[in-house]
């Protein structure tokens, strides 16, 4: 579950995600992430609550706020979960609705990637390097479009499809701290121009997890 909404002087973002694991020795949890975050229009704010939860209990909450000085400049964090840290923010570093409306500026303007230092508020890990590739575009049927529409990676086969194009994207996560060569993560995904996700999937090195676009809901405009 993701949602995005304007506020007029921001952007509200809720996201809840839940997972159900299984092991090869017939051990299995669940495990979520619950985040609430609000993120200034200018890009110079960032309020945050992130929540990691196993088998129902939560083990890991983080709660705070981010400020930066100017557009790509130094910030702060100030965290009020874990109690009294405090994080210093590298210059150039940007929030995560900031990083989406300029890749997606990018990606339509044909450009082949996009790459800055980025700052979400999801843990405690601190700033990641960013690194965000996009392919070609091709054209995918609409999530939803009907059951007599084969989809496969290269093309839409059916003559009932309903399509619009998406761009192919591939994010890499950089931590800062020990210069490591080797990404933490990568996500790759499937979006429109508005970037809305018709597929993404996300790549821990050891386990990899999919997740396919069942429900697209536009939000009224606030009178502003």
């Amino acid at each position: 579950y993701f949602e995005w909404t304007d506020t007029c002087d921001g952007w509200n973002v809720n996201q809840h995600t839940s997972l159900y694991l299984a092991s090869s020795q017939e051990k299995s949890n669940q495990i979520g992430l619950t985040f609430s975050g609000w993120e200034a229009k200018d890009g110079l704010e960032l309020h945050f609550h992130a929540s990691h939860i196993s088998d129902g209990v939560i083990i890991d909450n983080v709660v705070g706020e981010a400020h930066l000085t100017a557009p790509d400049g130094r910030g702060t964090v100030k965290y009020s979960k874990p109690k009294g840290l405090a994080v210093a923010l590298p210059e150039g570093t940007v929030f995560p609705s900031e990083y989406s409306r300029r890749m997606m500026a990018r990606m339509n303007e044909g450009a082949d990637g996009y790459s800055a230092l980025m700052f979400d508020g999801s843990s405690i890990e601190g700033t990641y390097d960013v690194t965000t590739f996009f392919a070609a575009p091709r054209m995918r049927a609409l999530p939803g479009a009907g059951d007599d529409v084969d989809d496969v990676d290269d093309g839409i086969v059916g003559a009932a499809a309903v399509e619009e194009k998406v761009w192919p994207v591939r994010m890499a996560y950089f931590p800062l701290l020990g210069g490591d060569a080797e990404p933490d993560f990568e996500v790759g995904a499937l979006i429109n121009e508005r970037g809305v996700a018709h597929r993404y999937d996300i790549d821990y090195g050891n386990f990899a997890v999919r997740a396919e676009l069942e429900k697209y809901e536009e939000l009224s405009p606030p009178d502003c």
